[in-house]
């Protein structure tokens, strides 16, 4: 039983994630520019990552490792079966108005972490 790269593959997707979401928040106008201007865009990025990154990881430990390693050993490592946890945050929020941001972050770094893990070299 292998379980991919790892490392790798759970760098980029917390990344790729983390940034996308960075820029999403900077197009929709959710960055204070007017504090200290670029000052205060790199503070409130660095707190916006720092944040960012210990939710994900603490998830990553609790949630997708353990996942990871079933999926791997009882499956046939469908994308399906690693978008089905994250789907459980997003639906309710689209039934009773929450926020989507932390499922669809999930949904995504669970997809991208799929592509990377067994992506062939």
């Amino acid at each position: 039983m292998s379980l991919g790269s790892l490392d790798e593959a759970i760098l980029k997707s917390l990344l790729f994630v983390g940034i996308g979401i960075a820029v999403w928040a900077i197009f929709a106008g959710l960055v204070p520019l007017s504090v200290n201007g670029l000052l205060g865009l790199v503070v409130t990025f660095l707190l916006y990552m720092s944040v960012y990154l210990l939710i994900s990881i603490v998830g990553w430990l609790v949630i997708g490792f353990p996942l990871h390693y079933f999926i791997s050993k009882y499956t046939n490592r469908s994308y399906l079966y690693y978008a089905a946890l994250p789907m459980a945050f997003v639906l309710p929020s689209l039934l009773y108005e929450g926020s989507l941001l932390l499922g669809f972050a999930a949904l995504f770094q669970a997809l991208l972490f799929r592509y990377y893990v067994y992506k062939e070299i």
